[in-house]
């Protein structure tokens, strides 16, 4: 079946999956669950006929994946039919919740085809839901926005006898433009030494948990090794983790869009000056740190209707002088991201190699405190629909923690999810890593002026 179809190797975003498959035992690490419920009554059969359609228009469905020797290809299957689409209907959030959680941790057979589960749902609030867990090889979390928009886009249609909406960019293409592309490879080889140098710095970086300097110490004791810098985190055996979600409330929601709003800033770099600063905290004054921050890379119309992996990790290394005021950090990380996201197109693999020779670390190590993405989802992400959009717990992955922060449509209010391993930290320790990042922020958005150490000494308060 695959000599019927064109070939391609994997692309850049895409080697991240591959490289991290390499890091876990269980795949499902690399997996995207994720619903949206809508406060409507579907017509489930009408939105089967949907799917149907979507899996012709959304080619990053059709997308199959196989081992050649010791590397990865990849082909689009045609247009075909999924069959029928069970629905399940839920009394309890708790029921929902752990039925969604199972499914989640549940790996998806990639290598025989299956890149994506399809369910449909009513939900215990009234809703009707689709639930989709697919591989992040096959999709980012962009693109499961995009999915469900374009999906309900094509129920309209259906359900309304007008026309389908205009046809999405095919993922196809864009894979097409990274092989064999000796013009692209020159340019990110230039971008991947800016980027790296930046990265690098003038001395290396130090390793934060939400723990502190725990996790560093006891893998001191663990493996006899005093003078040890940058600890194992890149276990295969212990990758199992938790899934945390934390909201804040109301009033904190309201005055950080307020701030948001009134100063021109994105709460994206709101959100990651706090959490630096809750880790600087937590460790001893220590205000030069790295993270790895997931940037989109959808900047053209194209690419915004898209399908697919784009996104890539990219190395935020930010250092908070003591005097620098909240105001100013601000302003910093604006600059950091703009840096960054110019250089988004170099690939995770030649970072994380930099990473390794700059820091002189082995494979099982890391400087990176922390994966973080932001979600900007409004309430008009899809089409004006009241909606409810949910992560689950797909049970392991490959780093320490990953944050993922989004503004639920309805209430306004800011959620923060947290997935740790927890061979590394505990749940009461991403707690109180939480508050003291939302501290940080509620402090910093009531006196903007107000330097770095003045907020640190608050945070002991």
């Amino acid at each position: 079946m695959k000599q019927k179809h064109n070939v391609y190797r994997t692309i850049h975003s895409q080697q991240m999956v591959e490289y991290m498959w390499r890091y876990t035992l269980h795949m499902q690490a690399t997996q995207i669950p994720c619903a949206a419920v809508f406060f409507e009554d579907l017509d489930f059969s009408l939105l089967e006929e949907a799917v149907r359609i979507e899996i012709e228009r959304n080619d990053c469905l059709r997308l199959r994946v196989y081992r050649r020797g010791f590397g990865l290809r990849e082909y689009f299957t045609d247009p075909y039919d999924p069959g029928r689409i069970p629905v399940h209907s839920f009394v309890t959030k708790e029921a929902q919740t752990a039925f969604f959680d199972a499914d989640a941790a549940e790996k998806l057979d990639v290598f025989r085809g299956e890149t994506f589960r399809i369910l449909f749902f009513r939900s215990y609030n009234g809703g009707c839901g689709i639930y989709l867990n697919v591989s992040h090889m096959c999709m980012d979390a962009m693109a499961t926005a995009i999915f469900f928009r374009d999906l309900m886009a094509v129920y309209d249609a259906l359900r309304d006898g007008t026309a389908l909406p205009p046809p999405l960019a095919k993922y196809e293409d864009i894979i097409k433009n990274e092989q064999n592309n000796p013009a692209l490879e020159e340019r990110l080889a230039a971008a991947e030494r800016t980027l790296t140098d930046w990265m690098a710095g003038e001395k290396p970086t130090r390793f934060m948990m939400v723990n502190g300097q725990k996790t560093l110490e006891r893998h001191r004791r663990r493996f006899h090794l005093k003078n040890l810098r940058f600890p194992f985190v890149y276990m295969p055996l212990n990758d199992k983790t938790h899934f945390l979600k934390l909201p804040l409330t109301a009033e904190e929601s309201r005055r950080i869009a307020d701030f948001t709003a009134e100063n021109c800033v994105s709460p994206e770099w709101l959100f990651q000056l706090g959490f630096r600063l809750a880790f600087t905290s937590l460790s001893g004054g220590e205000n030069d740190m790295l993270f790895w921050v997931l940037c989109p890379r959808r900047r053209t119309v194209k690419e915004k209707r898209c399908g697919g992996t784009l996104a890539s990790p990219m190395p935020w290394r930010e250092i908070i002088p003591p005097e620098m005021t909240f105001a100013e950090a601000l302003r910093q990380h604006g600059e950091t991201q703009a840096f960054l996201f110019r250089h988004a197109d170099v690939p995770f693999t030649a970072v994380r190699s930099a990473e390794l020779k700059r820091f002189r670390m082995t494979l099982l190590q890391s400087a990176n405190s922390m994966m973080f993405s932001y979600l900007p989802f409004e309430k008009d992400t899809f089409g004006g629909r009241k909606y409810e959009y949910l992560g689950f717990n797909f049970g392991h992955y490959v780093m320490p923690l990953y944050t993922i922060t989004m503004r639920e449509p309805e209430s306004g209010c800011y959620v923060f999810s947290y997935i740790h391993r927890l061979w590394l930290s505990t749940d009461e320790e991403v707690e109180r890593f939480h508050a003291l990042a939302v501290k940080a922020i509620m402090t910093g958005l009531a006196a903007p002026e107000k330097t770095a150490a003045r907020i640190l000494e608050e945070l002991k308060c």
